[in-house]
Parts: structure tokens; C-alpha cells; sequence
């Protein structure tokens, strides 16, 4: 099986394709350890460590970049804590209490829970997370989409690193396309994913690549 990149280099690779293909793609600065240290304060969560690489990188991508992750952007520390904070207070309120969430075994089986913390936006209330309670703590870390309005919660990947170096391959070896018309092929480039490929297929206009 061969080792998957590290954070650190499938994120080089991730920028050396966008500037080649999708220029329209722009990243933040690195952020500060300072600034990382305070999210995990404020969130009361650990940021895991492919996180804090990640974020050492690039604290996410500008709010008018095209969107790294088919359309989709990685979130800076910002807006990291202001939808955790934001979906978490609604949920304690009880927005979703009537909901019922469709989740694999590992997954657990609510609605929104506060040990989910978001890393990449569609800008429209769905979100890539981290997973860091999981019903086996091996699991830890493990990527799941969040739909706010939508009850599937699948598994994206075991570990940030892994998705990252998924996707990175993906990429490179002409899985998806992007054009600054429509922008990437494939909507949160789900074909990327462990489970839920065709999640987004029926999304006017964006056309998921097919097996």
C-alpha cells in the first residue's frame, strides 16, 4: 500500500496545481501558533495535528477564492470558530431535535454534535469536519460531511492526511476538471470520498465524473 503524502506536501502539490488549472483559487497566510492555540481555547477542542499543519500552511483560503475543494473552501481559523460556535448554539437551543440523521456506525447518530469541527464551506451551510468524537476514539479525526438541511452524514476519510493525499491524486491525475465558468466538475470533489459519491449528482450544473 503506498504511504500517503504528508499534509505538508500534498498541500504544496494542491497549490502548484491550482496556480497551473485554477488560478482563481487564492490562499491566506499562514496562520500563527498564537492564533491556533486560542481556536482550541475558545472551541474546547484539541486541533488535531494535521490541522495545526495544515493551518501553519495557509489559514484557509480568501473569501473570494474560487474554492479548493470542488467549489468548496478550506476555512480560515475565523470561520472555523464562528460556525462551530454558530451551529452549536442552535443546536442547544434545539433546532434539530425533531431530526434524524442517517450515520454509519461510526459516525454518532445526531444531527449536529459539538465535537465536529468544520474545515471546509460550501458557503451554504455544509461543511467537511473533523470528527473528534467518534464512537471509537481510534477514529478520531476522521473526516464526515455535515448538511445542515440534509440528514446523510457520511464518511469522507479516516484522516485529514489521507483525504488530503486522496484528493491531491485525484487532482493530478485528471479526475476533475475545473473551468472559471463553472468551476470544478465535481461538487465538494465527492469522488474523492469513502462513502456518498453521487451525494451531490443531482446539483443543476455541476457534473460529477463518473466511475
Amino acid at each position: 500500500m503506498t504511504e500517503p503524502l504528508s499534509v505538508n506536501e500534498s498541500f504544496n502539490k494542491l497549490q502548484v496545481w491550482a496556480e497551473a488549472h485554477a488560478p482563481e483559487i487564492s490562499f491566506r497566510p499562514p496562520a500563527a501558533d498564537s492564533a491556533i492555540d486560542n481556536l482550541e481555547q475558545k472551541i474546547v477542542l484539541t486541533i488535531p495535528d494535521d490541522l495545526r499543519r495544515l493551518l501553519r500552511l495557509a489559514d484557509g483560503e480568501t473569501k473570494t477564492s474560487a474554492g479548493m475543494i470542488g467549489n468548496w473552501r478550506l476555512m480560515p481559523i475565523a470561520e472555523i470558530q464562528a460556525a462551530w460556535g454558530w451551529i452549536s448554539k442552535i443546536a442547544e437551543k434545539g433546532a434539530f431535535e425533531d431530526l434524524s440523521p442517517q450515520t454509519p456506525p461510526y459516525i454518532r447518530p445526531d444531527w449536529w454534535h459539538p465535537g465536529w469541527l468544520p474545515i471546509v464551506s460550501s458557503d451554504s451551510g455544509q461543511y467537511f469536519c473533523l470528527d473528534m468524537d467518534p464512537t471509537d476514539q481510534q477514529r478520531t479525526g476522521q473526516v464526515i460531511l455535515f448538511q445542515q438541511d440534509q440528514p446523510e452524514r457520511p464518511l469522507i476519510a479516516g484522516s485529514l492526511q489521507a483525504w488530503l493525499d486522496r484528493v491531491t491524486r485525484d487532482l493530478e491525475s485528471g479526475v476533475y476538471t475545473y473551468d472559471e465558468e463553472n468551476g470544478f466538475n465535481s461538487e465538494g470533489l465527492m469522488w474523492s470520498a469513502l462513502e456518498e459519491k453521487h451525494l451531490f449528482d443531482d446539483i443543476p450544473g455541476k457534473l460529477i465524473v463518473k466511475e
